[in-house]
């Protein structure tokens, strides 16, 4: 996480208003509502009257079923968090009478909470019923409806004694009694923001009855809170002073509620957060900044001991983290970022992850003051020490200047960005004329962006597709060389997967062959990787070289292109490093074998016979590398009806080049395997250590099928490792008698299997070689 530093910054006493601001606003709301009977009605009851008269309460609780709670994605029933009993709206009814008092009770709650009143609406939940020792434990409400800002509970006349309503927001607490319904004389509401933690304490006497509402603010135009006719001049000041200093570091403003993504718009921002982000949004309007809502997240990890470790060292604090005490030592890693982006109408935004500064976060509570919604302690495990992972949530209102929008947004996740900048440039088409220029002009700023940070991708690495496949050519649709060029510099820098098959040829052909030469030279040129290892060509690479090289064209510019092209390629690929043979996976094809076929029919197309010999030359010499069965015969049978089609004949270079593989299968086809006549087998065992002696002594014996090697366990290890290197002719087992244990060897006839099957693979791909008349 970056963290900035400098001289007077303006962060600081924004973020000392902010925290007045959120001291002073108001949370929970509670009143006695007018007397008024509210004509319960219970199905299968009948009228139920409060105060409950005797034996009322019994029935009522007969009649209802046990509450349950929310746990993630889970809803379950445990008396142990939640005792309580429940009706469901369809199950009950009331009066109307009541139906208007808690309307009012609606537009009290509203004024006080900072809603709009005119568009709050009560909507009835459930009917709620505490026995004596009913409680339920910290939680915060889930957002039932769309658009739901607040939570209302009216409790009923009834005599009861706790179930207080504890209602918490950040450091804050307030208890509502509800003493006029627990003294059975009137009813009493309470109403506060859906997100704050709340708890219903235990019921020690007697029975509360509640109703509980959701409060959702209906649609409707969106109306800000009013702000003055120009904003306060120290808040643009201080913004203004931010993004001068620091351009694409976004200005963030922590809220002092939290939402979920549906609630991420000014119209369902509560008390103190709507004021806020009203005079952020007018101060950034001032001072040339675009203003947005997202989610902020903070992933910490420190390292961390438990009580009883005594390795630690140092000063460090002692936290409680479910009941077990462990002191935090030093930070490893803090990663900080927005996501989850809306604009102020609650537009959502398709930008991915932005990655934030810290001292750019104006917060009520200090950043590392903020309460973790997750924790994860993990102690030692041998591999890796102790660390304690942190997770933070914040909503906020993030600020950045308009000028520098689309450098801001792909910095963090440029992939996220591609579809909004395909959809942009499609729109040019609908655009009327005289805005064609400064749209094009947009596109243009929002594509260099997205080639300034555009991310690393491995061709190894690549699983399926992602929008970075379809920017090249809505980069083209732009028609702009120097937006090519540096589109193509970047990806020889970091990007070996991102298809380039039609886009290069494409872009030659409008701006000329000799237009990105350079840049083509750099995709292709050889590099090594941190290791200081040569990487192989990317296939990527040489499916856009044998479009390019397939061009029917007699521009000699693309002659001189495409030779140079070749030479390049040619010598990549022949001058790569070595791979062992026992790193590869011999059932499937390597990368390299899989784009042979691009190369060759490139130097064909090109006809570029010198180089097509020296690959042919080069694929023989490595036969651990390139195939028969991966390799070299699926390349010729992609590559000779490709010659018939383009030239009318098979290209000679490539003729010899089956002539000399039909001849090597004709070879090892002329006889079959014959099995062993004895024990003997081959004994190629390299290591010359005494234990291997033995190894070789027995393999080669035609009379022994069964071996005996008394050894210490490094040493029978190290005959295993020998005998599974050279796949020899043995399974092994331990006989634990004696000292020390002995390995037990008995020959088999793997070689012979494997020559058999070997066989099968040859005659195989002898039949399924082409012909070439």
């Amino acid at each position: 996480m970056g963290k900035s530093r400098g001289k007077s910054s303006p962060v600081p006493a924004l973020a000392a208003a902010v925290h007045a601001a959120a001291r002073s606003a108001k949370f929970v709301v509670d009143g006695a509502l007018p007397a008024a009977d509210p004509g319960l009605v219970v199905e299968g009851i009948g009228p139920v009257p409060v105060p409950l008269r005797r034996g009322a309460a019994k029935a009522l609780v007969a009649a209802c079923h046990a509450a349950p709670y929310g746990k993630g994605t889970q809803t379950l029933v445990d008396d142990r968090v939640r005792k309580t009993f429940e009706l469901d709206p369809a199950q009950f009814s009331l009066g109307a009478g009541w139906t208007a008092a808690v309307a009012d009770a609606t537009r009290t709650a509203a004024q006080a909470l900072g809603l709009p009143a005119d568009r709050l609406e009560a909507r009835l939940y459930k009917l709620l019923v505490y026995e004596k020792g009913g409680f339920f434990l910290p939680h915060r409400d889930s957002e039932k409806h769309d658009r739901m800002v607040a939570s209302l509970i009216a409790v009923l006349p009834n005599p009861f004694e706790g179930g207080t309503l504890v209602v918490r927001h950040g450091p804050a607490e307030e208890k509502i009694p509800f003493r006029d319904a627990a003294s059975g004389t009137g009813a009493w509401f309470a109403a506060f923001y859906a997100d704050c933690e709340h708890e219903v304490a235990r019921v020690t006497a007697g029975v509360r009855i509640a109703l509980a509402y959701n409060l959702v603010l209906a649609p409707g135009a969106a109306v800000r809170p009013a702000t003055p006719a120009a904003p306060a001049d120290a808040l643009v000041e201080a913004i203004g002073s931010w993004v001068a200093r620091h351009p694409t570091k976004p200005l963030v403003f922590a809220l002092d509620h939290h939402y979920t993504q549906r609630g991420l718009s000014l119209d369902l921002l509560k008390g103190a957060d709507r004021t806020l982000a009203a005079g952020v949004a007018a101060a950034a309007g001032h001072a040339g900044c675009l203003v947005h809502l997202a989610q902020v997240s903070r992933h910490l990890t420190n390292s961390a001991f438990d009580e009883y470790d005594r390795y630690g060292y140092g000063d460090r604090r002692t936290r409680l983290q479910g009941g077990q005490q462990i002191r935090v030592g030093e930070e490893i890693e803090d990663e900080l970022y927005a996501e989850e982006w809306a604009d102020l109408d609650g537009k959502k935004q398709s930008w991915g992850a932005v990655a934030l500064d810290s001292v750019a976060v104006v917060s009520a509570t200090p950043l590392d003051d903020w309460k973790p919604t997750a924790e994860e302690y993990e102690g030692y495990t041998g591999n890796a020490g102790n660390t304690l992972d942190r997770w933070y949530h914040r909503s906020a209102v993030v600020v950045w200047p308009r000028d520098r929008h689309y450098d801001v947004v792909t910095r963090g996740h440029a992939a996220a960005c591609v579809p909004q900048f395909r959809s942009m440039v499609k729109g040019l088409s609908k655009t009327p004329k005289a805005k064609r220029d400064a749209a094009r002009g947009e596109c243009l700023r929002f594509a260099r962006a997205l080639v300034a940070n555009w991310p690393h991708r491995y061709a190894h690495f690549r699983e399926g597709t992602s929008p970075c496949d379809q920017f090249p050519a809505a980069l083209l649709a732009l028609h702009d060389r120097d937006a090519v060029a540096a589109f193509l510099t970047v990806l020889a820098e970091r990007d070996e997967a991102t298809p380039l098959k039609t886009f290069v040829a494409a872009a030659c052909r409008e701006f000329g062959w000799d237009a990105f030469e350079r840049e083509l030279k750099l995709l292709i040129s050889p590099r090594a990787d941190q290791y200081g290892h040569r990487r192989d060509l990317a296939p990527r690479d040489l499916e856009w070289l044998a479009e390019v090289c397939g061009e029917t064209t007699h521009d000699p510019e693309w002659r001189l292109l495409v030779g140079e092209l070749c030479r390049v390629a040619v010598g990549r690929f022949c001058e790569r490093d070595a791979r062992p043979r026992w790193g590869r996976d011999c059932t499937t094809a390597t990368a390299a074998e899989k784009s042979l076929p691009d190369l060759l029919r490139a130097l064909a197309a090109a006809g570029r016979d010198d180089d097509f010999a020296r690959v042919i030359r080069y694929v023989r010499e490595s036969p651990s590398d390139f195939t028969l069965d991966y390799g070299q015969v699926p390349a010729l049978k992609e590559l000779v009806p490709w010659s018939r089609e383009r030239f009318g004949s098979v290209y000679p270079p490539l003729r010899a080049w089956l002539d000399a593989v039909r001849a090597e299968l004709e070879r090892a086809t002329a006889a079959e395997p014959t099995p062993p006549a004895d024990w003997a087998r081959p004994a190629t065992v390299e290591c010359r250590c005494n234990f291997c002696t033995q190894l070789n002594t027995f393999l080669a014996d035609p009379a022994a099928g069964v071996g005996r090697i008394p050894a210490g366990e490094d040493s029978r290890r190290h005959v295993i490792q020998q005998v599974e290197r050279h796949r020899s002719d043995v399974t092994h087992r331990l006989e634990r008698t004696g000292r020390p244990y002995t390995l037990v060897l008995t020959k088999t006839t793997g070689s012979y299997d494997r020559a058999v099957q070997r066989y099968k693979t040859d005659c195989r791909l002898l039949r399924e070689l082409p012909s070439a008349p």
